[in-house]
């Protein structure tokens, strides 16, 4: 990943309480419900009512489950070890693993396993509301909360995860993609049949205190045009990828990682604390080997990896028309870096209407381009506000981005702009020492209403400016411009303004 930059640059229950985790369709489906109380069960019981639960995961991992069963777990149980369930559902009737009863999240602890809950090929699962963990002593080796694995299996359909709280997940910072760890993953291995996932749904999770990545794809299935290196004899695209709504914190790799990814969506997401247990260089939202990934009102802050970089996002290998915009990224390592791998080039990045509060230049700027060439770069209507980088913005490779109408604040006294192959057109810039070659330029203040307040893109008002701003009206049209700013104001037909907000001040 972003270690190519140091390469390359150097139904009721017997308690009254209705079950949770249940769908419409599995509900008219009518498959077989089973119950499991961890405190009060017992497996030698039928396991089709409260008052004849089952009592451990053993008992549960025994059985093969059918399309539209259901499992539920006993609300304030806690069960010891791995979840491993046999059997497939399907996109209409898929086994949904949920809770009844009353009180707190049923509990799944495993101790230093490799996966708390493994779902290995098997397809159509719906896990809900459950509170899963992976505790232990092990730093060198990969454990996940949630691991989905298919091995030689072809194109599994319909996962959906939803509403769990996953935590204290051991391990290292694994980012082999045979072998990853983190809170949430998905694996396509082997190598004689060509495996890849369809229908990914991850939403409105918690996830803290996780060794690796929080929320990823991975592939052994990579091979292709953009990637003549990858591994496997193919290519197996991951379609159907949504990860919304997710709060993730205390990460010891990256936040949210998309391999292989066709069309992904990763939005509405909060991402605080990550590379804290970093072996090498980490972004807050990257993607890697896939095809226009929308990444979209994202919080990304607290990345910090030591002296490696920990940047909110990253523009990477092999990649097709990924988007950044409306994201807020907040005191971070660094804000973005864009660098591609020898031999895998990525295009048509673009980067659009973000904020960006008080990243640093660990890496040796808020904003690194750096390896190989990247073709049709656009970085246009964002607003950085670095007041103690002592570098904005360095260019040490032969890319040519075009990078208008910004507002570009750095710290009292000044940050450099090192670069001599990117076009600059339309920006403002305040507090730069060395201001880049830019024929529309504006030097001075923007006059933002309050820089330094914001905690997320709930709250960032404060990069709105006054009605009197010299950004105000003062950009270049862009025939490529989005249809609204990071407020949800429509960018004019005419000259735009500079920076993430086309309001008419306040």
């Amino acid at each position: 990943m972003i270690s190519a930059l140091i390469l390359a640059c150097s139904a009721g229950t017997a308690t009254g309480a209705a079950p949770t985790g249940a769908t419409t369709s599995e509900q008219k489906a009518g498959g077989t419900t089973y119950y499991v109380d961890c405190s009060a069960g017992n497996d030698a019981e039928n396991g089709t009512s409260a008052g004849t639960a089952w009592r451990t995961l053993q008992k549960v991992n025994s059985i093969v489950f059918r399309p539209a069963d259901r499992i539920l777990f006993r609300k304030g149980s806690t069960c010891q070890g791995e979840l491993v369930p046999q059997g497939s559902g399907s996109d209409k009737n898929p086994i949904a693993v949920g809770s009844y009863g009353s009180g707190a999240r049923p509990k799944l602890v495993a101790s230093d396993a490799r996966a708390a809950v493994y779902l290995h090929n098997v397809e159509g699962w719906e896990i809900r509301g459950l509170d899963i963990s992976d505790p232990g002593g092990n730093v060198t080796d990969p454990r996940t909360g949630i691991y989905v694995e298919l091995t030689d299996y072809g194109v599994g359909s319909h996962y959906v995860f939803d509403d769990n709280y996953v935590h204290d997940v051991a391990g290292c910072d694994c980012t082999n993609p045979g072998q990853p760890g983190g809170g949430i993953v998905f694996n396509a291995t082997g190598s004689g049949k060509v495996t890849s996932f369809s229908g990914i749904t991850v939403t409105d999770n918690t996830l803290r205190d996780v060794s690796g990545i929080g929320i990823g794809t991975s592939s052994l299935w990579a091979r292709r045009a953009l990637y003549p290196s990858g591994p496997g004899s193919a290519y197996g695209p991951d379609t159907g990828i949504e990860i919304e709504r997710n709060h993730l914190s205390r990460l010891g790799g990256d936040g949210i990682n998309i391999t292989n990814g066709q069309h992904a969506m990763i939005q509405h997401n909060t991402v605080e604390g990550f590379g804290l247990k970093a072996t090498t260089d980490h972004a807050g939202i990257w993607a890697w080997n896939s095809d226009y990934t929308t990444m979209q009102y994202n919080t990304i802050g607290g990345g910090d990896a030591g002296k490696f970089g920990a940047f909110a996002f990253d523009v990477d290998g092999a990649d097709v028309g990924d988007l950044y915009q409306y994201n807020v990224s907040h005191d971070n390592s660094g804000l973005m870096l864009i660098c591609s791998v020898e031999g895998l080039p990525s295009d048509r990045p673009t980067i659009r209407y973000n904020i960006s509060q008080n990243d640093r230049d660990v890496s040796g700027g808020v904003i690194i381009l750096a390896c190989t060439k990247q073709t049709n770069i656009s970085i246009y209507g964002n607003t950085v506000y670095a007041p103690t980088a002592d570098t904005m913005w360095w260019n040490i490779s032969p890319d040519t981005p075009l990078v208008a109408n910004n507002i570009f604040v750095g710290k009292p006294g000044g940050s450099a702009f090192k670069d001599t192959t990117s076009t600059f057109t339309g920006n403002l810039y305040q507090n730069i020492s060395t201001v880049p070659a830019d024929a529309q330029r504006v030097l001075g203040d923007p006059q933002l209403v309050k820089p330094g307040s914001a905690t997320s893109i709930d709250d960032a008002t404060g990069y709105r400016f006054k009605k009197s701003s010299p950004a105000r009206g003062s950009g270049v049209r862009l025939p490529q411009d989005a249809a609204r700013d990071f407020f949800g104001n429509r960018v004019p037909a005419g000259n735009p303004s500079m920076g993430a907000y086309q309001g008419p001040g306040v």
